[in-house]
């Protein structure tokens, strides 16, 4: 800095900039604080003969006597030499580096039963975990199959591991598929511990998991004389009391199905969401090609990289198989400024790749409509937390987003009303109960599983409820609907008949009005919090306790801690066994596609020729390396 003082005058460093006016040419620039690189070129670029003079009087360094500086180096090396004589040479005399074939052969194979071994071990004490599949190839158009499993500790955080990696040969159907998948949990001996399969939307992987695996669940029915007494005990009560979700025939899931059914990864559909949306959009479409036209030629030009570099900023890349990409690069030009962008656009010269006024104002509009879009798309493939809670919220969110923000839209209202019905489209069963509406097996996302996880999650309970405007009666009504779907997975653990179910439910309060905000009558709630301290009643609730009342007191607990230290610390016995059940299923397929991503950095274009045990044995290695 002090050598830059001579040809810049700098101005008080402030956000972690520095500025400074060239004492030459007058011109200013701006780098980050502690950085001078932008300063240097400029002096390398316009005035080269001032900067080579100021740096080699720098260089010269001043006369000293060498001398004494000579004898000590010699005695040095004297001494290091006779060290390495010692102590290297003569004590391992016959040491020999290992070959690659004894890693491949001899090391490899032994460190790989080492792992499986582990895995194993740690499964068999998980009862429940869900597993995501997809199908890669490598450079040299070989394909494979993996499968990644994830269960939650006894600690309750999300634990994830690569099961297999195999060879997928022969056609990519779903019956290969599915045959290979099931060799892999066979294996494994976990087959009938696997709750969901979460795959992307390819017509493969849907058909291969159109009927899940074959685990063995607690089965139950209803029977017609409950159902009929549960309508004379309801009857005049209206809509205050608790509503049976399953109340039409057509939104009933047989309990008896393979519970080991298939959900489609939430990212694929969201990014599916969002192209439909940017369909048709005449607006977008012609301002985004200017942004990837200039961004094709700003990666091409020296000129327009100088200008980048002086102010620091770059020009993202656009990939037409990633919606994100484009809202990062309309982001950046958008990020650069009006002026820069001029100054960009008159270097390259091309009237194709000019903004007007209506331009920015389109782009702007753009990354208004999809920040939210790409927030949770970086949210919910998150690795280390639970993310099956998040679908629920964010299509809330989505909804909410979409509606309030179109009054203030001026180019791209179209945009709006693509994504609110390709949203209404794609999450149709997430949509349809937010709606109380009929809800069938196949529309998408329609397992209440997502419901579930977020209630169950201290984050959101049923806080996230507010942004759907819903009247009281009908947040009432919606609140009933959760506490059921909650009750039916009790149903899966519990040896309960729905005979005592209900009774339980009678006896309960489950009354809600416009003024509480939870689901429970408060005034009754309160009164067994407070008998929780006295030592008769923890010796009796303890033995009678049943799911509503486990409900009603996590509902109205106040605590909103972090994910796995409320469930680690909670005493909702029954509860934490539907958490550790439920809290399993991945919100998308990304778990394995990071294991992809791995797998292509070790097969890189120089390793193509390395044989496929060889291969396989490294990316399960390394993904599930915190085993080694």
């Amino acid at each position: 800095m002090n050598f830059l003082k001579q040809f810049f005058e700098f101005t008080r460093p402030g956000n972690n900039n520095i500025s400074g006016q060239c004492k030459l040419c007058g011109k200013l620039y701006a780098d980050k604080l502690k950085s001078t690189g932008n300063f240097h070129k400029h002096l390398k670029r316009k005035h080269t003969k001032q900067y080579e003079e100021s740096k080699f009087s720098d260089s010269i360094p001043p006369k000293t006597d060498t001398n004494d500086y000579s004898e000590n180096l010699t005695s040095n090396v004297i001494k290091i030499n006779q060290v390495m004589l010692e102590e290297l040479i003569v004590k391992s005399p016959k040491w020999k580096p290992a070959s690659a074939r004894h890693f491949t052969k001899t090391l490899l194979p032994s460190l790989l039963n080492d792992v499986q071994d582990k895995i194993k071990n740690l499964l068999d004490n998980v009862d429940h975990l869900c597993i995501t599949v997809d199908v890669w190839t490598d450079r040299r158009g070989r394909s494979f199959l993996g499968v990644t499993g994830h269960f939650l500790d006894l600690e309750y955080v999300p634990q994830a591991l690569l099961l297999d990696f195999l060879r997928l040969k022969g056609p990519h159907t779903g019956e290969n598929i599915q045959n290979i998948t099931i060799q892999i949990l066979d294996n494994m001996k976990i087959k009938g511990k696997v709750y969901r399969i979460i795959t992307d939307n390819a017509s493969s992987m849907i058909k291969a998991y159109k009927f899940g695996l074959s685990v063995t669940d607690v089965d139950y029915t209803i029977q017609d004389d409950n159902k009929q007494q549960q309508d004379d005990d309801y009857d005049g009560l209206s809509e205050w009391l608790l509503v049976d979700w399953c109340e039409n025939n057509n939104d009933l899931f047989d309990k008896g199905d393979d519970p080991a059914k298939r959900l489609s990864c939430f990212a694929h559909s969201l990014q599916l969401t969002i192209r439909d949306g940017l369909k048709y959009t005449p607006y977008l479409s012609k301002s985004l090609s200017k942004c990837i036209k200039l961004a094709r030629r700003s990666h091409k030009s020296t000129k327009v990289a100088d200008i980048l570099d002086d102010i620091g900023k770059t020009i993202n890349k656009s990939n037409m198989t990633r919606w994100s990409s484009e809202y990062l690069l309309i982001k950046s030009i958008i990020g650069l400024g009006r002026k820069s962008i001029d100054e960009i656009t008159d270097v390259i010269d091309d009237n194709g790749v000019k903004f007007s006024n209506d331009d920015f104002v389109i782009l702007q509009e753009a990354v208004q409509i999809l920040e939210p879009f790409a927030e949770i798309t970086s949210r919910i493939q998150s690795e280390s937390v639970v993310t099956a809670s998040l679908v629920v919220p964010s299509v809330v969110h989505i909804i909410d987003h979409l509606k309030n923000i179109k009054p203030n839209i001026s180019f791209l209202k179209k945009m709006c009303l693509q994504l609110e019905q390709a949203t209404n489209e794609r999450f149709s069963g997430i949509v349809k109960r937010l709606s109380q509406q009929i809800v069938y097996k196949d529309d998408p996302f329609s397992d209440p599983i997502y419901f579930v996880c977020t209630v169950l999650d201290p984050e959101f309970k049923l806080f996230w409820l507010i942004q759907m405007n819903y009247t009281p009666i009908l947040e009432s009504q919606m609140k009933q609907h959760l506490i059921q779907m909650i009750l039916n997975e009790c149903e899966k653990s519990i040896d309960i008949s729905f005979d005592n179910l209900e009774s339980s439910l009678s006896s309960s309060t489950l009354i809600t009005n416009s003024h509480t905000t939870q689901s429970v009558d408060a005034s009754i709630l309160k009164k067994r919090k407070l008998f929780q301290y006295d030592e008769r009643f923890n010796s009796s609730f303890g033995s009678t306790i049943t799911p509503i009342n486990e409900i009603n007191v996590y509902i109205n607990d106040p605590i909103r801690s972090r994910f796995s230290l409320y469930w680690e610390n909670s005493d909702l016995c029954g509860l934490k066994g539907i958490v550790k059940r439920a809290f399993s299923v991945q919100a998308t397929s990304a778990p394995i596609e990071r294991v992809f991503s791995q797998a292509g950095i070790i097969m890189s274009p120089r390793r193509t020729s390395m044989s496929e045990e060889v291969f396989k044995s490294l990316v399960f290695l390394r993904v599930n390396q915190n085993m080694i």
